[in-house]
C-alpha cells in the first residue's frame, strides 16, 4: 500500500524515528503520511489532484501583465513550469492567439527558476480577430491570458520529502502520546519534551522552515 502522493514512505518515517512499525499498523501509518502530504500541498498552495507532481493544466486564466520592456509576463499558478502549449490574450469576447514557435524554436522563455513565462515583445507573432503590433497596445488596459501548460515535479525534491516525513512523524508521535505527557521518568532518568505555545511541535516547525523556500519560490507566500 502507498500513500496518496508518495512524497515519503513508511521506511523513511521508521528511519527518522529509529523504530520498526509493525506490519499490522502500516495501513494507519500510510493514512497519516497522506495527511502530512496534504499539509505540504496546502502550505505550498498546490491545489490540484496531482499535488506537486507534473501534470497538464488547461485553460488557466490570469491577468495579462506587460513589464517596462514591453514583454508579456505570465505567472502560472502551478510551478515549476516545464512547457507551454497554448497562449491566448482575451478581453471580453475578443481574443488573440500568440504563436509559440518560429521554425521549431520557442518564441517564449521559461527562466531557470521555472516560475514564470516570458514572451518577449520582439518575438510577437499573433493571429485572431484583433491584431496587435506590440504589447504596448495592451499594457494599459485589462487583458487576460489563457494558457495550456505542463508544470510540477517529475521527482519530488529531497528536502520536501524530508519535510513530509517530519510532519508524518509529528502525527505519529502525537498518537503515541495521547495522554499529552510532558515528561516520562524511569528510575533516575527523566525524558522531557515540549510543545510551543501555538500548539506546534519542533517537528512541525522544522518542516515548515524547509518548506518556506518552496512557498516563496512558488509565489504563494
Amino acid at each position: 500500500m502507498s500513500s496518496t502522493w508518495n512524497y515519503t514512505t513508511t521506511t523513511e518515517l521508521e528511519n527518522l524515528l529509529l523504530l520498526d512499525i509493525d506490519s499490522t499498523f502500516e495501513s494507519q501509518v500510510e493514512t497519516w503520511i497522506g495527511v502530512a502530504e496534504q499539509q505540504v500541498n496546502n502550505y505550498l498552495g498546490y491545489v490540484t489532484a496531482s499535488g506537486l507532481w507534473n501534470e497538464a493544466v488547461s485553460g488557466e486564466i490570469n491577468d495579462a501583465r506587460v513589464d517596462g520592456g514591453l514583454n508579456l509576463i505570465i505567472h502560472p499558478r502551478k510551478r515549476p513550469v516545464n512547457s507551454l502549449s497554448s497562449l491566448q490574450l482575451w478581453k471580453g469576447s475578443d481574443s488573440i492567439t500568440l504563436d509559440l514557435t518560429d521554425n521549431s524554436t520557442n518564441r517564449y522563455i521559461i527562466p531557470v527558476q521555472a516560475n514564470v513565462i516570458v514572451y518577449p515583445n520582439d518575438e510577437l507573432s499573433v493571429s485572431g480577430n484583433i491584431i496587435i503590433s506590440d504589447f504596448h497596445e495592451i499594457k494599459f488596459s485589462r487583458w487576460y491570458t489563457k494558457i495550456d501548460y505542463i508544470a510540477g515535479y517529475t521527482t519530488i525534491p529531497k528536502d520536501i520529502s524530508y519535510a513530509t516525513t517530519l510532519l508524518a512523524s509529528d502525527i505519529f508521535m502525537r498518537h503515541a502520546n495521547k495522554e499529552g505527557l510532558t515528561a516520562l521518568t524511569q528510575g533516575r532518568i527523566t525524558k522531557r519534551w515540549r510543545e510551543r505555545s501555538d500548539g506546534r511541535s519542533d517537528l512541525q516547525l522544522d518542516a515548515f522552515r524547509v518548506l518556506d523556500h518552496y512557498r516563496v519560490a512558488s509565489g504563494w507566500f
